[in-house]
């Protein structure tokens, strides 16, 4: 979004993990990825474009791609994710309030989200306790001035230093 550049140190050569999808993903959203002596190595492009993606084995990267897909040049739809309706919060439904209340324009599926890129300004982006929606309302806030996070402490539960983390990745 940005068309900066972030290492992920020690990725494996060969991962069951979810975050793994990333890699096909951000390419085919107009990044690049490499895996390297350093590490796995994004680079953005500084445009995006929307995807149709089915994400029903990685569910827990939605928010993510959500908010990627609200800042692309082109439309997106994330399918395969109405079991999302019932983890900490309904997140389909709190992404699309949530990037709605900034501007956006998504939509619920059936089974996931239709998302349309819309200029997105600040404001307070709610997180519902939820982490994932946390960090969504973080990678907003990369490319949109003035989006603050409700209660980016919630990341606490799978990432206790986000906030310091994502501080050191700015440079801030």
């Amino acid at each position: 979004m940005t068309g900066g550049r972030v290492v992920i140190p020690d990725w494996p050569a060969r991962t069951t993990q979810p975050g793994d999808r990333l890699r096909e993903i951000f390419t085919e959203m107009g990044g690049s990825c490499e895996l390297t002596e350093s590490g796995l190595v994004f680079t953005g492009s500084g445009s995006v474009h929307g995807v149709d993606v089915d994400l029903g084995e990685v569910g827990e990267l939605t928010p993510g791609i959500a908010a990627v897909a609200a800042l692309a040049d082109s439309p997106s739809t994330l399918r395969g994710v109405a079991h999302l309706r019932l983890h900490e919060t309904d997140r389909l439904a709190a992404l699309t309030k949530e990037i709605n209340e900034l501007g956006g324009d998504v939509t619920e599926t059936a089974d996931g989200l239709h998302i349309r890129p819309r200029r997105l300004h600040g404001g307070v982006f709610h997180t519902y306790e939820d982490h994932r929606m946390a960090t969504a309302g973080a990678i907003l806030g990369l490319a949109v001035e003035d989006v603050q996070i409700e209660n980016v402490a919630t990341t606490a539960k799978t990432l206790p230093d986000f906030p310091d983390l994502w501080t050191g990745m700015l440079g801030a």
